[in-house]
């Protein structure tokens, strides 16, 4: 349980997994990357906020990542093997886009995948990212949504196939699926109450407080209703040996701020993860994290294999972790191991306040996932060399062993 801490009218969905063209791998391993929240760009008040010296743990948002972050990936896919990427939502801040005005929209496609993420094709042409959409992706409601996933379906190195879909990636000789979901979408099928803290750190769980997530979605078509069935369906259907399971939500977070959304995601989705999926990524939370769930409650203490969870949610916004609340769920919930967690600079610390962006870089080797979490503290020099602040070795079956993960200092 010990914590490794760094302070610091819409198509419907796909049903087929999309069966790619499959070429020997240029290595033994699968490689990808992980973003999540990266559609966001400094506004004026961080600007106003900066130049008078106004910081604090939550004065916010912040200058953007985005322009820091995306040379970085660039840079560091240059040097290391990516084969494909995961874009885990938020992928236009504030509100997505509206749909109406085309050349409106395009302005802001350039600004948050064209410049950003094309130049990652320039090492491999077949590099693709398959997205997820996010709670702020939707604000742009039906026709904004739409608007995105047909930009995202037709534009490289883009793929999405769908609101919820399956993939096969090139070069990974069927060994890998990913399975994206549309988490807002599930969330607004259940009751989701707003979150609040008791002054320690511990839930105090008000449910007569309703977060209405999903409020822009609307009525969902008979697709997307049966959309947890599909993805039931379609894990217990796959033949790979990794089967990935990708969404805008996380599981678990350590930031305090969204745990009764993910109570609510909890309870509908891990019944379907635990016992046919071997890992979880998601973004929302704007830390960079690695658990374990041991799915025991949901299967036979001898039957539940751990769940890899991966938060990666920093890639242009950061938010502090609550340690209150993280000492809390370690003694609340011993199914959840978090082997390391990532924040905005707390205060105190050297360069407190500033953010702390991140992604996470997985490869894939047998039984064996090694995830790395590369992060950027806000005004620091990009070294050289770029090192991950952390490397973790999840093996599926048994989880983290005591020792799986490898700090360095940042």
């Amino acid at each position: 349980m010990a914590a490794a801490f760094q302070s610091t009218p819409v198509p419907d969905a796909v049903h087929t997994p999309i069966v790619e063209e499959t070429a020997v791998t240029s290595g033994p391993s699968i490689d990808f990357i992980a973003v999540g929240d990266t559609g966001y760009e400094t506004p004026w008040f961080s600007f106003f906020g900066s130049w008078y010296g106004i910081r604090g743990t939550h004065w916010a948002p912040g200058e953007s990542g985005l322009p820091i972050m995306a040379p970085l990936l660039q840079n560091y896919c240059k040097n290391n093997a990516c084969q494909f990427g995961l874009m885990l939502g938020d992928n236009i801040y504030p509100d997505g886009v509206e749909g109406e005005d085309a050349s409106e929209d395009q302005e802001r496609f350039e600004d948050v995948f064209i410049k950003p993420f094309t130049p990652l094709l320039a090492k491999n042409p077949n590099f693709r990212i398959f997205p997820a959409l996010g709670n702020h992706d939707w604000r742009g409601k039906r026709r904004g949504a739409a608007a995105q996933l047909a930009f995202l379906k037709s534009t490289p190195p883009f793929e999405m196939q769908g609101l919820f879909y399956s993939v096969k990636p090139k070069d990974t000789n069927g060994l890998l699926e990913v399975f994206v979901v549309d988490t807002e979408m599930l969330l607004s099928t259940t009751t989701v109450y707003k979150a609040n803290l008791n002054k320690d750190g511990s839930e105090a769980r008000d449910m007569s407080e309703i977060d209405h997530v999903g409020k822009n979605i609307g009525a969902l078509s008979g697709t997307e209703k049966n959309q947890l069935s599909w993805l039931k369906d379609a894990l217990e259907a796959s033949s790979a040996s990794w089967k990935i399971v990708v969404g805008h939500h996380p599981l678990w977070s350590s930031g305090s701020t969204k745990f009764e959304q993910a109570h609510a995601l909890r309870r509908i989705l891990l019944p379907v993860l635990c016992g046919r999926a071997d890992a979880y990524f998601a973004g929302h939370e704007h830390t960079e994290e690695i658990h374990a769930d041991s799915c025991e409650t949901i299967l036979p203490k001898g039957e539940a294999k751990p769940l890899l969870h991966v938060v990666s949610g920093a890639f242009a916004k950061s938010r502090p972790l609550h340690p209150g609340f993280m000492a809390y769920q370690a003694k609340s919930y011993p199914q959840l191991n978090t082997v390391f967690a990532s924040g905005k600079v707390p205060e105190g610390a050297p360069d407190q306040f500033k953010q702390t962006w991140g992604f996470a870089h997985v490869s894939l080797l047998g039984d064996t996932a090694t995830i790395q979490i590369i992060s950027q503290i806000e005004d620091r020099d990009i070294p050289a060399n770029i090192h991950p602040a952390v490397t973790c070795i999840f093996t599926k079956g048994t989880g983290f062993k005591p020792g799986a993960c490898d700090s360095n200092k940042h």
